[in-house]
């Protein structure tokens, strides 16, 4: 979608924001997918007390996966119409995806689900924000 045609646009060339996006991405999708191997970043090193907060563990690596899309993704700040929301997107993304994969391993927490919707509603209106400002396709 949007990253292939980036990578096609500029062919192998990667610049160093870039790079360090794929190496904060690889590191979110680990510690969401493994948070007690990540304790500083995800919680510290005891076990989780209870469902929500092993979910929310899960959804601190999200969040640095989120950051890593920020960085592929977001070429330049301006203009602001673009890069706000798609840094707003692609942070959402990561969290959303984490909080997912939370709930599915580690149990359902009905609040949970309350921020999945938060998430999807402030995805939905970033997403819009760019359908408005014409800049999809």
């Amino acid at each position: 979608s949007e990253l292939v045609a980036l990578v096609r646009k500029e062919g192998a060339h990667m610049t160093g924001l870039r790079i360090f996006g794929v190496v904060l991405a690889m590191v979110g999708v680990a510690a969401a997918a493994f948070p007690n191997w990540f304790g500083p970043l995800t919680g510290g090193p005891e076990p989780p007390v209870d469902v929500f907060e092993a979910v929310e563990r899960r959804v601190r690596g999200g969040m640095v996966l989120g950051v890593g899309l920020i960085f592929i993704a977001v070429t330049a700040l301006r203009p602001w119409s673009v890069s706000i929301p798609s840094a707003i997107f692609y942070f959402m993304t990561g969290a959303l995806a984490a909080r997912v994969l939370g709930l599915i391993l580690d149990g359902v927490v009905p609040k949970q689900w309350a921020l999945v919707a938060v998430e999807a509603v402030f995805m939905t209106l970033a997403a819009l924000w760019l359908w408005r400002s014409g800049l999809t396709h």
